[in-house]
Parts: structure tokens; C-alpha cells; sequence
């Protein structure tokens, strides 16, 4: 989430995150807001890997 290349471990660092097991600082919290709604969840999580496993062309998305 900070290297410029998003990958499955950014996805693995996220949900662990959320499960409260490791922390992310500030800018790798701005990185994992993929849904730019102000909070990270599971739906951030799930974009991550759809981006990763290329079902998703781009990011970031924008909050519906």
C-alpha cells in the first residue's frame, strides 16, 4: 500500500488490519480507502482482491 503496486499482499495487510492483528499507518490507511468513503472494511478489502485478480480494470473507485 505504499509501494506504488498493489498486490495480494496489500489485500493480506488490510485484512489483518481489520481482524486488529497489525496496524497501518496514516498513509497506508489513505491507500486502503479504495471506496474513498472514509472507513476501511471488508468492502475495501474485496475491491483489493477483485483488482488484484483483475476483475476490476482500475483504481480507486468512488463511493456509491
Amino acid at each position: 500500500m505504499v509501494d506504488d503496486k498493489v498486490d495480494i499482499m496489500d489485500v493480506i495487510a488490510l485484512n489483518r488490519y481489520l481482524l486488529g492483528s497489525t496496524k497501518l499507518d496514516a498513509q497506508q490507511q489513505v491507500n486502503a480507502d479504495v471506496m474513498h468513503d472514509g472507513k476501511l472494511d471488508s468492502t475495501d478489502s474485496l475491491t483489493l482482491l477483485k483488482y488484484v485478480v483483475e476483475i476490476l480494470d482500475a483504481l480507486p473507485l468512488t463511493a456509491e
